[in-house]
């Protein structure tokens, strides 16, 4: 009889063990919609959506064009460099960065234009952005 008291709390042990084992994991998400840059202090870091315009001046250089908007960003120079050339192909002879065309206007792109950029995305460099619904939805089990 006293073995069969061993064996209980052994037995209980074990159909505890496989219970937890065969439990579904709880997840749960935060969605705070800041980005690694939103503690900058300039608007394409606080705001991923947020574009400008930018009429060439004579003597002007794209360098200067980037310290003027980007600067604070966090932001890569020549990263940004390649993507300003790319958007703005009527503003660049040869697509060179060193022969800009003066009193051409050009499109400084935001932060998430640059990334559809990156990965191959077409998008319309005047399309205006709205999220209504931050909110993210997970069906199923």
């Amino acid at each position: 009889m006293l073995k069969n008291f061993i064996y209980l709390p052994l037995f209980y042990m074990a159909f505890t063990a496989t219970n937890c084992l065969n439990a579904e994991p709880f997840v749960v998400l935060q969605y705070n919609n800041v980005s690694e840059l939103s503690g900058r202090s300039n608007e394409f870091a606080e705001d991923p959506d947020h574009t400008k315009k930018h009429m060439i001046l004579p003597g002007e250089s794209l360098n200067l064009i980037i310290e003027k908007y980007y600067d604070g960003s966090g932001l890569n120079k020549y990263f940004l460099q390649l993507a300003i050339v790319s958007l703005n192909d009527h503003a660049f002879r040869n697509r060179n960065i060193n022969y800009m065309i003066a009193e051409e206007t050009i499109h400084l792109p935001s932060i998430n234009q640059i990334s559809k950029l990156m990965k191959g995305i077409e998008f319309d460099l005047d399309q205006e952005i709205s999220y209504k619904n931050n909110n993210i939805y997970y069906f199923g089990g």
